[in-house]
């Protein structure tokens, strides 16, 4: 894969699906494409590993209904006074992924709260996509009464990016790890379960179709045009999931970006690195 267009955002398929899917995109191509679009919509659980766990022992768990959407989201709530912190997970991620950062802010005086994305984690239902998680978003920045800071990982910081389209409170943005193009996420889903451009195609119009949208309007780079509000913009360069070429162009049409880019942290383990707990701590409290 292009190391340009490398943008998995944590969408992985076995390959016992892949060959199904080849085998009947031939005898069906719509069928094909309708269950190429259902695992593109659903989220992988995975069990938390024990420093997860452990996390969850300092912060207070709440059920939260989100009308929009008919569906109750878990929060995770660290601290019960101080400026707001909302943590924004990824792709088949939790809301405890974050809990370094929670743990830290927490311990600077900050309320972290954290969520399991709609379709993720102990969140109810199985079919999931980013506007689900901007309405989650929005719906917990107006219960809270507004976040002062957004931190978001992955696909989360594209949520973010977009939900910044609309006013807020919030002072800053953190992302780390965010991607750039959702066509290029799209297109990457597609060759990585070995199906056409025509079902590429189909797969796009249906959900364009679907939530009466135009994909390419919520990329990163074209959200962030007319953003000014500071974000730090963070991505390591052995990313396997999403280069780190994404970052730059967000940066690139950013009105107001710091990036930070690091080495041989990769994906996920970039959110437990002591360096970049620190910046991200000095960031909000700059």
């Amino acid at each position: 894969m292009n190391e340009k267009n490398k943008q998995q955002l944590g969408i992985v398929v076995p390959k016992w699906i892949r060959f199904t899917l080849i085998v009947l995109e031939r005898a069906s191509p719509y069928i094909a494409m309708r269950v190429a679009a259902y695992i593109f919509s659903k989220p992988i659980k995975f069990t938390p590993p024990p420093a997860e766990k452990q996390a969850l022992q300092s912060c207070v768990q709440n059920q939260v209904f989100v009308p929009s959407l008919n569906k109750n989201i878990m929060t995770y709530v660290w601290g019960d006074s101080g400026e707001k912190v909302l943590l924004v997970h990824g792709w088949s991620g939790r809301g405890t992924q974050l809990y370094k950062i929670a743990e830290i802010l927490q311990n600077e005086g900050y309320q972290v709260v954290s969520f399991d994305a709609p379709g993720h984690g102990k969140s109810s239902g199985s079919l999931t996509n980013m506007l689900h998680m901007v309405a989650a978003i929005a719906h917990l920045d107006k219960s809270f009464d507004g976040f002062e800071f957004f931190v978001g990982h992955s696909l989360g910081g594209m949520a973010l990016f977009n939900y910044c389209k609309t006013p807020n409170k919030a002072k800053k943005v953190i992302t780390i790890g965010a991607g750039d193009l959702m066509r290029t996420v799209f297109d990457n889903f597609i060759a990585s379960v070995g199906l056409s451009l025509k079902t590429n195609v189909r797969m796009t119009t249906y959900f364009e179709q679907k939530y009466n949208i135009n994909i390419d309007h919520f990329s990163s780079s074209v959200v962030v045009q007319n953003q000014q509000m500071p974000t730090l913009i963070i991505h390591d360069k052995e990313d396997a999931d999403v280069a780190v070429s994404c970052a730059f162009n967000i940066a690139k049409n950013h009105l107001n970006p710091t990036l930070l880019i690091t080495q041989g942290l990769g994906h996920r383990r970039i959110l437990r690195d002591e360096n970049v707990l620190q910046q991200i701590k000095s960031f909000i409290q700059s």
